[in-house]
């Protein structure tokens, strides 16, 4: 297969910069992909593109393993390129980051560019297709993942397929509540008011004593002054 590749070529990595092993990476693979470039010519292919300490890397690593050449596949050299360029403790940050990823408040879009930026680094904990769909199930919102649980068994294409329907659903439901008027507070009814309280009139007194008292009066009217 003849292989032609459109300029520019991406540079060799560099260390200093773990960024810059990505974009090499990412796009040597992008040109593999459009000149449809079979798995075993990518390694040869991706050597040509290595010039200065990185080539002397390269053959001096293969050197000490002059049997092993054959049997290396595209995925392993990746691995070999972000073992040698990465630093250890960017390494080791970037693992922090891959195991502590939750979706939290970001679409299911923007949770799986990061999931896929941050799984680059640790490709031992997504080396199978089970492997990366579980870690990926296990971020999302619980509302998210729920319900891609039920749906069984998936690749991880399906599993993020579902995932964003599933986030746009609720996401449109809440909305759609926020759109909606609330009822209106009903205002506390005030106590009623009581009567005030009326004078106690004082009562006649009636029976023997008032009698006495009329008696009284009577015999005082008939005694002359």
């Amino acid at each position: 297969m003849h292989t032609s590749y459109p300029s520019p070529i991406p540079t060799q990595p560099r260390q200093g910069d773990p960024r810059i092993i990505d974009e090499w990476i990412q796009g040597l693979e992008f040109i593999f992909e459009v000149m449809e470039c079979p798995n075993r010519y990518r390694i040869v292919c991706a050597q040509l593109q290595l010039t200065g300490d990185a080539r002397l890397w390269w053959n001096a690593y293969w050197s000490m393993r002059l049997g092993e050449k054959a049997g290396c596949t595209w995925d392993m050299f990746k691995d070999l390129v972000r073992e040698k360029y990465y630093p250890s403790y960017y390494r080791a940050e970037m693992e922090r980051q891959f195991l502590a990823l939750q979706q939290g408040t970001r679409t299911v879009d923007e949770y799986e560019r990061e999931f896929t930026r941050l799984a680059a680094f640790v490709p031992d904990l997504v080396r199978t297709e089970a492997q990366r769909a579980q870690r990926f199930i296990d971020g999302l919102f619980p509302a998210v993942r729920h319900n891609i649980v039920g749906h069984g068994t998936q690749t991880y294409a399906r599993v993020v397929s579902i995932a964003q329907e599933v986030d746009a659903s609720i996401r449109r439901e809440a909305v759609r509540d926020r759109a909606q008027p609330s009822a209106p507070v009903q205002p506390f009814a005030a106590p009623p008011t009581l009567p005030a309280p009326q004078p106690v009139k004082e009562k006649k007194r009636k029976g023997k004593g008032a009698q006495t008292d009329r008696s009284t009066r009577q015999r005082q009217q008939l005694i002359p002054p």
